[in-house]
């Protein structure tokens, strides 16, 4: 990519000339003196909206923005303990595909309809900017409960120059799942203390079972049968077992040692100091690596959007922001949430190199943006988002639970605690009694 760390001294600028385009209808007329509390993922790219863009909003429409942090692995927790009561402690909520099923059902947030259908009225550009399909996939019971803020379809990272000193050709990397193992097993050299894979390993927060539901959509794995008729219970079925054993093959075998405790930053870590070849993660993810000040690869990075079965075989971790149920701000916290998913703010935060995979294309069409970043990262994203599926984890208040019983199996395979077809039955026999 071409964005290096000049790019991160314009993210003030860029924010303060954003705001004066980008809070349409958020004027001080109507919003002065109101409050609203904001819950976010920890992320770099938190950081720089609460320490960047919010106060600027703040100054501009006098709505003061409380925010709290929260890890992605407690991400879960905290909006059940916080939205959970009659009284929500958050007016604005991040919140995922993933969990949104889960949210609605409880009741935890409410429909944005009403809100979108004033903004066609006044801000037609604000939604023309979002890919129908996408907001289309994150509808339930035909209602829109979320507007996307960023889009994680899954890359392959890898380093260009271990490529070429194990013999392999970095202008063809592998896509398939099989070829990923194959390479693997090359670029690992435990003398260099150089792994071949890295990925997530850690049961905190499932973040194992999201490297492992990349794969076994690759490997033609879906929560549907032939029929596009939803199953659940499938984690027996041929594609989950294969994928399991590549995943144990990739994570204990090809990997960095402790790699069964690592969340998505040991794993960037591990590319970003050059301990690993190769990175199977979220888009969101891989601006970092040509930072400068932090990545000792920067400029030796390829990207590719990994290859599978079907038409909809890429992870497509969709984030955004939901408004919470029985809140008295409605009109201050919509501001707000208009107003994270600009244009103009996801501009500034991929020009920045913070937020590289917007949800919105008129920004990935965005000439700053095009300078911004070298075109095999975006044609990789590009790819990555033209087979992309939302509907990774099962879209079903007991999504989570089975999420934490293939989270459960793999940590037994990974350490060595039981065998891959002792797990998955154990794990599927659990999704069988949530799904009863």
């Amino acid at each position: 990519m071409r964005h290096k760390n000049r790019f991160a001294a314009t993210t003030a600028a860029v924010a303060a000339a954003a705001v004066a385009i980008s809070l349409t209808g958020c004027t001080n007329s109507g919003g002065g003196g109101d409050e609203v509390n904001l819950l976010l993922i920890e992320t770099d790219a938190s950081k720089e909206l609460r320490d960047v863009y919010i106060p600027e909003f703040t100054e501009e429409t006098g709505i003061k923005v409380n925010v709290d942090l929260v890890p992605e692995s407690g991400m879960d927790a905290k909006l059940s303990l916080s939205l959970g009561s009659a009284s929500s402690q958050y007016d604005v909520v991040q919140a995922g595909a993933k969990n949104l099923s889960t949210l609605v059902a409880a009741e935890w947030i409410q429909p944005l309809d009403t809100y979108i259908g004033d903004s066609k009225a006044t801000d037609s550009a604000y939604l023309d900017g979002f890919p129908d399909d996408l907001r289309k996939s994150l509808e339930l019971d035909e209602s829109t409960y979320t507007m996307p803020y960023q889009v994680g379809a899954d890359l392959l990272y890898y380093n260009k120059s271990m490529f070429e000193e194990a013999g392999l050709d970095p202008a063809s990397p592998p896509t398939s799942m099989d070829e990923i193992v194959e390479a693997a097993e090359k670029l690992t050299i435990p003398e260099q203390d150089q792994a071949g894979f890295v990925g997530r390993g850690s049961r905190s927060g499932n973040e194992n079972s999201f490297t492992w539901l990349m794969m076994w959509f690759l490997n033609g794995g879906r929560w549907a049968d032939s029929d596009g008729e939803p199953q659940y219970d499938v984690l027996t079925d041929p594609a989950s077992v294969k994928t399991t054993e590549q995943y144990k093959q990739l994570l204990g075998d090809y990997a960095p040692s402790g790699t069964a405790n690592y969340t998505y930053l040991e794993a960037q870590a591990a590319m970003l100091q050059g301990k690993a070849a190769m990175w199977l993660d979220a888009a969101q993810l891989g601006p970092a690596l040509e930072d400068e000040s932090q990545s000792s690869v920067a400029g030796d990075v390829g990207y590719v959007a990994p290859t599978g079965e079907g038409d909809d075989y890429i992870v497509g971790a969709v984030w955004g922001f939901s408004m919470a149920a029985n809140i008295e701000n409605t009109d201050a916290s919509w501001k707000l949430i208009q107003y994270l998913t600009s244009k103009d703010v996801a501009v500034g935060q991929a020009v920045s190199g913070l937020n590289g995979s917007p949800a919105r294309v008129d920004a990935l069409k965005d000439d700053k943006v095009r300078e911004a970043y070298n075109p095999e990262y975006l044609d990789a994203m590009s790819d990555a988002i033209a087979f992309a599926n939302p509907n990774y984890s099962p879209l079903i208040p007991q999504g989570t639970e089975i999420r934490g019983a293939v989270s459960l199996a793999l940590s037994k395979v990974l350490g060595d605690q039981a065998g891959v077809d002792a797990a998955l039955k154990e794990a599927n026999d659990t999704v069988k009694q949530l799904i009863e």
